[in-house]
C-alpha cells in the first residue's frame, strides 16, 4: 500500500472525498499546473474524454458556490423554462476554488445528492455553506498532512543515508578490531594446544568449526587452558584404547566441564559387568558423530547422514556412517541405556540412529 506523500493530490483527494463523504455522487478535480496545463481527475479515475474547452475560462472566472450541472464546463445542455426554486434546488454541484497543491492549483465540481434521510431532500442555503467550509477545510488538511508526510519521509531518507554511512564506517571498525582479536585468541590457543601436545605426546589439530566458535567464546580466557586440558584428557582416554595419536578439537571442546555435573551411579551401574573397555569403540564412534552434527546444526544444516559425514574430521561418506552404525548396533543400544543424556542430538534428530535403536528394540523384544 502506497503511503499518502506517494499519491497524486489529485488522487488523493478525489479518494478521500469519495470515502468520506458518500452523498458526492460525482466528483471532478481540476489541478492546473504551473505550465498552464490542465488535467481532471475523477472518482473513476483520470477523465478521458476530451477537456471541454470552457473549463479553462470556468476555473478562472467562476467563484466558490453552487452550480447546476447545467452551468458547468462538463454538460452541454441548458435547462430552460424553469423557476427560481428549481434552478436553486438544480444547483447540487458544490465549486472550490484555489486550493494549493504541491505541484498545482486544484479546483473541484463535487455533486452532492440526496443530503439527508429523504432521496428527495434538496439541501437549503445555511447548510450548503456550512458544507461548502467543512469540505474546503478537510481537503487544505489532507493536502497539507501529505505535504507534512512527504517533508518527514525526505528527512528520514536523509538520515537513513548518514545511518547507512556511519554503520559502514563503524561496521569496517569492527571487521578490523574482528579479525585482530581473532589472529590474537588463533595464537593464543595455538600456545595451549602446542604445551598439551608437548606434555601428553599428542597431535592436536583444530577444526574449522573450533575457530569459528572461538570468535563468539564469551568465558573466561584464564579458565581455558584447564578446561581444554581436561578435555584434552578425556579424548586421550579414548584415543589410546583405539591406538590413535591425533585428536581433533571442535566446539564441544569449549564447553566448561567444571559445570557439567557427573553422571551419579546408581548402585546397579556400580555392579553392572558393563564397562567402557569393549564398548569404548562404540563409544569414540557416538561421540566423534555428536560433534559433526553439533557443527552442522551450528551451520544451519539439517542432521543428516551426509552434512554429518562432512563435519567429521576426516570427512567419512553417508555410506561409511550407515555401516557403521548397522555394525555398532547391539553396543549402541546398550550406550543409549546406560547414559541417557550423552548424544542428544544424533540421539533424537538424526533418523539412521532412530532407525537402528528401533530395530534393536524389535529384535531385543521378539528373542525374550
Amino acid at each position: 500500500m502506497l503511503l499518502s506523500s506517494a499519491i497524486p493530490s489529485q488522487e488523493l483527494a478525489v479518494r478521500f472525498i469519495r470515502d468520506a463523504l458518500p452523498q458526492a455522487q460525482e466528483i471532478y478535480c481540476i489541478s492546473k499546473l504551473t505550465n498552464d496545463a490542465i488535467h481532471v481527475e475523477t472518482e473513476q479515475g483520470e477523465y478521458t474524454k476530451k477537456t471541454p474547452p470552457t473549463l479553462g475560462s470556468f476555473i478562472e472566472k467562476a467563484t466558490t458556490g453552487w452550480y447546476a450541472k447545467s452551468e458547468t464546463p462538463f454538460s452541454n445542455s441548458k435547462q430552460l423554462g424553469q423557476t427560481l426554486l428549481e434552478m436553486e434546488l438544480d444547483r447540487d454541484f458544490l465549486f472550490l476554488k484555489g486550493i494549493q497543491s504541491e505541484d498545482a492549483m486544484l479546483f473541484f465540481l463535487i455533486q452532492f445528492k440526496p443530503f439527508g434521510l429523504s432521496k428527495n431532500k434538496h439541501l437549503m442555503a445555511g447548510e450548503k455553506k456550512l458544507l461548502e467550509h467543512c469540505v474546503r477545510g478537510f481537503l487544505s488538511a489532507i493536502l497539507s498532512q501529505k505535504e507534512s508526510d512527504k517533508t518527514i519521509l525526505q528527512q528520514l531518507a536523509k538520515s537513513n543515508e548518514l545511518i547507512k554511512s556511519e554503520v559502514h564506517t563503524y561496521k569496517q571498525q569492527l571487521d578490523y578490531q574482528s579479525k585482530n582479536f581473532e589472529i590474537a585468541v588463533t595464537q593464543f590457543i595455538q600456545l595451549i594446544v602446542n604445551k598439551l601436545q608437548t606434555k601428553y605426546g599428542v597431535t592436536i589439530r583444530l577444526s574449522k568449526a573450533f575457530i569459528e566458535d572461538l570468535k563468539n567464546y564469551n568465558q573466561s580466557f584464564e579458565q581455558l587452558e584447564e578446561n581444554l586440558e581436561k578435555h584434552v584428557q578425556i579424548e586421550l582416554n579414548l584415543a589410546l584404547i583405539q591406538g590413535e595419536s591425533k585428536i581433533t578439537l571442535t566446539p564441544t571442546h569449549l564447553k566448561d566441564l567444571s559445570r557439567t555435573k557427573p553422571k551419579v551411579l546408581s548402585q546397579t551401574d556400580e555392579d553392572n559387568p558393563l564397562n567402557l573397555g569393549r564398548y569404548a569403540k562404540t563409544y569414540k564412534l557416538l561421540s566423534r558423530y555428536e560433534h559433526a552434527a553439533e557443527a552442522a546444526k551450528q551451520q544451519g544444516l539439517s542432521i543428516i547422514g551426509k552434512n554429518i559425514g562432512i563435519a567429521c574430521t576426516p570427512s567419512v561418506s553417508n555410506a561409511s556412517i550407515t555401516d557403521a552404525l548397522n555394525k555398532h548396533a547391539k553396543k549402541i543400544f546398550e550406550l543409549f541405556s546406560r547414559y541417557p543424556d550423552n548424544w542428544p542430538i544424533i540421539r533424537t534428530e538424526f533418523r539412521s540412529v532412530a532407525n537402528i535403536i528401533e530395530k534393536e528394540s524389535i529384535r531385543r523384544q521378539n528373542i525374550a
